[in-house]
């Protein structure tokens, strides 16, 4: 194929008119109202229903598994053929078996946006299902050449083996999932909230905060991502995959006569790491991470030791390993120590992510550690607010740990 040949994938598609078709619309449980607001915002009514419809009909065409509620029976392998023979057809097949459309089954998770230098560029909403009952996955025609079901650890291990090849936005999506016990856990604690807006904030002569407002793709997540320099700057964390935020970093310090010339990321959770690597991308730069850290990520990166320093920015940066969050955490420590870039270490988390297990007594000494190594240092945390106090840190660790 043209696009993505031998990755494994989700089932999915691009949208066709037809899914906006309203007669298809009006077979929806869920209404374009609802799905507006259940995917953050930022499309009508008629657009968010159609990403709805467009999940259903491309799970039905590319593995035969159909969420919806057949009316009058009929040969469901022979109008999947139609869908694949004749694009545009849905309205006509949901018609032939009266199909009331389980819109009300697909949870939103995510939306990814490829980088502008990338040939061909999609703009993909994610969704989670519980399987239907007794559902048997199947492939018709030559676009899906094979399939299997996995726990998300299996296929990430997988990936690192080289059995399996994905891009980043699957590989994000299975780590998200990694610690979800069910798809009621998946609507509760992941699902999109409203979309916020890029915030910029000029910290100081050296820093830059851009709170982008989608941390791994979902919206009403935002996470700080943080431009570190004068003229040759380091993003910290731009964990958003959307495109605007990262986009707005770039323009940020070209607006300051330089420009990115690399990524840390105090741990590689999608809500910190998923923009890393379309800025690695655009730019032909490296992305740092600390130990073990780019385990389950489909890409190259490097990895930093304990008080390394990184350099390739024209503003010095300390690395201070600070397991706990996770067990590759790292801070950063800016200039003389000034400020510390903490991620996660001061007890804020991502506000729609489930994340691993911490581990509590390396936490507390995390903090402990990284206050004596700067204490005068204020820290900048990697989900707002801001700016916390140490003192407030070492507490607000506490009650994560």
């Amino acid at each position: 194929m043209a696009f993505a040949p031998d990755v494994h994938v989700f089932p999915g598609g691009r949208v066709d008119p037809a899914d906006a078709d309203p007669g298809l619309q009006a077979r929806s449980v869920v209404s374009a109202a609802e799905a507006a607001e259940a995917l953050g915002g930022d499309l009508s009514g008629s657009e968010a229903l159609a990403a709805y419809v467009a999940a259903i009909r491309e799970a039905f065409e590319e593995v035969g598994i159909l969420l919806a509620d057949v009316g009058v029976p009929g040969d469901l392998v022979l109008e999947r053929r139609r869908l694949l023979d004749s694009p545009g057809s849905f309205p006509e097949v949901a018609t032939a078996l009266d199909l009331r459309l389980r819109t009300d089954l697909l949870v939103p998770l995510s939306r990814w946006v490829t980088p502008p230098s990338l040939d061909r560029r999609f703009d993909a909403r994610f969704f989670v299902a519980s399987a239907p009952d007794a559902a048997d996955a199947s492939l018709v025609g030559d676009e899906v050449v094979a399939h299997a079901w996995h726990r998300p650890i299996d296929a990430l291990e997988s990936m690192v083996a080289g059995e399996l090849a994905m891009w980043l936005p699957t590989s994000s999506t299975l780590t998200q999932l990694l610690h979800i016990a069910s798809i009621e856990e998946i609507r509760a604690r992941l699902s999109p909230g409203r979309l916020g807006s890029v915030v910029v904030d000029h910290v100081s002569d050296e820093i830059v905060r851009i709170e982008m407002p989608s941390g791994g793709g979902v919206a009403g997540q935002p996470v700080n991502a943080y431009l570190v320099g004068r003229e040759r700057f380091v993003v910290i964390d731009p964990g958003d995959p959307t495109g605007e935020g990262v986009d707005r970093a770039v323009d940020e310090a070209a607006g300051r006569g330089g420009s990115i010339v690399a990524v840390a990321l105090t741990h590689a959770d999608p809500d910190h790491g998923a923009g890393a690597e379309a800025l690695r991308e655009q730019l032909g730069i490296d992305v740092f991470v600390g130990p073990g850290g780019g385990r389950h990520l489909p890409y190259p990166v490097r990895e930093l030791a304990d008080d390394a320093v990184i350099d390739e920015g024209d503003v010095a940066m300390k690395v201070v390993a600070t397991p706990g969050p996770a067990a590759e955490h790292l801070a950063f420590l800016v200039g003389e120590g000034q400020f510390a870039m903490t991620g996660d270490l001061d007890g804020g988390r991502g506000a729609r992510s489930v994340p691993g297990p911490p581990d509590e007594a390396a936490w507390q000494l995390s903090v402990a550690r990284l206050r004596s190594a700067a204490p005068k240092a204020t820290w900048l945390g990697g989900h707002p607010p801001p700016m916390v106090d140490p003192p407030e840190a070492t507490r607000r660790g506490s009650e994560a740990g």
